[in-house]
């Protein structure tokens, strides 16, 4: 698909085919830096207690019982205000979500949790889902590392409507590998679309990567890394729409889930894609070695229903000749 630059691209999105249009109203313009999905644990900095200013002030705390006792209490506050920061891999990873803060519970005791495994044969077939309808307009590129994921924010004036209903999009960000499975394996990278209405509920869509032809849109992101974590960029010349990562297949699966990172907030609105899209080995590779792996291990279904945007078709019994 090729880049439609200084556009506003509108993709209707029925159940099996989409229609592209173009109009050109002016590109709203935004500086707010928007959020990632899910609460960033930010620890705070501060002088380290146990290292004291000057000799005699250590003499003087060994013996000191008050002051021993006002040295604990000052640690004790330091560990309460210093919480651990979240992250895929050890006593920060996704097993621990839940211990690391109470407003993370949700990662450990939630009964719809996202990622899942996308499975045909347990999706319940439908003719029924609401119609979805895609707004998205170009505007320069905003890309941050926000040292979990590359994420290219929005501004507000792009969305979605689900069945009639609005839901903004804040931003888009990558996964390696991909979170949701398929068929019980993980594709390469997965591609996710952050909306959110005017009374805080989320919908986020899911497009996976399988290995394949060099993605010239993938590769304008790559162009334009970050420099430093937690620092976005600008850039007034660059726009990356990310209608153009949609597949030409637009059958989805949809669920009710969760934010796949903390504070794991439930009644979240997926929608996944079931074709996959193509970028090369290296273009991976190279994503992967800006965030490393940070996808959240795939969650129990539980009593939720997968349902999926295409029915089953009848088939016909299959003709046999022998000669």
């Amino acid at each position: 698909m090729k880049h439609l630059a200084s556009k506003t691209l509108i993709v209707a999105l029925s159940l099996c085919a989409a229609q592209v249009t173009a109009e050109t109203p002016k590109p709203l313009k935004s500086d707010e830096i928007l959020i990632d999905l899910g609460a960033e644990l930010k620890a705070k900095g501060g002088a380290d207690v146990n290292t004291p200013s000057n000799p005699a002030e250590s003499k003087n705390t060994e013996k000191s019982p008050i002051k021993n006792a006002m040295h604990a209490s000052s640690e004790n506050k330091k560990a309460d205000a210093d919480p651990i920061q979240w992250g895929y891999s050890g006593e920060a990873g996704p097993r621990h979500w839940g211990d690391l803060a109470p407003e993370n519970i949700n990662c450990k005791i939630g009964k719809n949790q996202s990622p899942i495994d996308l499975r045909d044969r347990a999706a319940v077939g439908t003719s029924g889902l609401p119609q979805l309808d895609i707004h998205y307009l170009d505007v320069p590129l905003k890309v941050l590392n926000n040292g979990h994921t590359l994420q290219v924010n929005y501004p507000l004036g792009s969305y979605i409507k689900v069945g009639g209903h609005r839901y903004e999009l804040l931003h888009y960000h990558f996964r390696t590998p991909s979170e949701h499975k398929k068929e019980g394996f993980n594709y390469p990278m997965e591609v996710q679309l952050v909306h959110k209405d005017g009374d805080g509920n989320f919908a986020v869509m899911g497009i996976i990567f399988q290995e394949g032809e060099d993605n010239e849109h993938v590769q304008t992101l790559l162009n334009h890394l970050p420099k430093k974590v937690g620092k976005q960029e600008i850039h007034r010349n660059v726009n990356l729409n990310p209608v153009m990562f949609m597949p030409g297949n637009t059958d989805f699966y949809k669920y009710s889930g969760s934010l796949t990172t903390p504070p794991c907030s439930e009644g979240v609105y997926w929608m996944v894609f079931k074709q996959p899209i193509e970028a090369s080995a290296e273009q991976i590779q190279q994503m992967n070695e800006v965030m490393g792996e940070n996808a959240r291990p795939i969650q129990e279904m539980n009593s939720r229903t997968l349902l999926k945007s295409w029915a089953e078709q009848l088939q016909e019994p299959p003709m046999y000749e022998f000669y």
